[in-house]
């Protein structure tokens, strides 16, 4: 359990990095990577119209970071992604702290 990361921290750290795309980027990046473009740039904009797990899983998998889906509880409809390793999650969350945290 402790090399999880929730599905709004994934999904915060996907659209972060999607913005990250330079202009003109998004579409190449799309068909490199078999997306729907319509899809991803709903993910990027934050106008999903509910919960998107396989697809950010898609998308964190395409920017090089392996996550595996976990739902937890068990009964539950809450989705968290398991990272590979220790080193994985302290980029993650290094990566999303820069990405989230204002700049002055």
């Amino acid at each position: 359990m402790n090399l999880t990361v929730s599905y709004a921290d994934a999904l915060l750290y996907a659209q972060g990095r999607l913005k990250m795309l330079g202009s003109g980027e998004l579409k190449p990046f799309c068909e490199t990577h078999q997306l729907t473009y319509t899809n991803i740039v709903n993910l990027k904009n934050g106008k999903l119209k509910r919960e998107e797990p396989r697809l950010v899983q898609r998308v964190l998998s395409s920017l090089g970071l392996s996550a595996q889906q976990l739902h937890f509880p068990l009964t539950g409809q809450t989705t968290w992604f398991v990272l590979p390793d220790a080193e994985a999650l302290a980029s993650f969350q290094a990566q999303l702290h820069f990405l989230t945290v204002p700049k002055a």
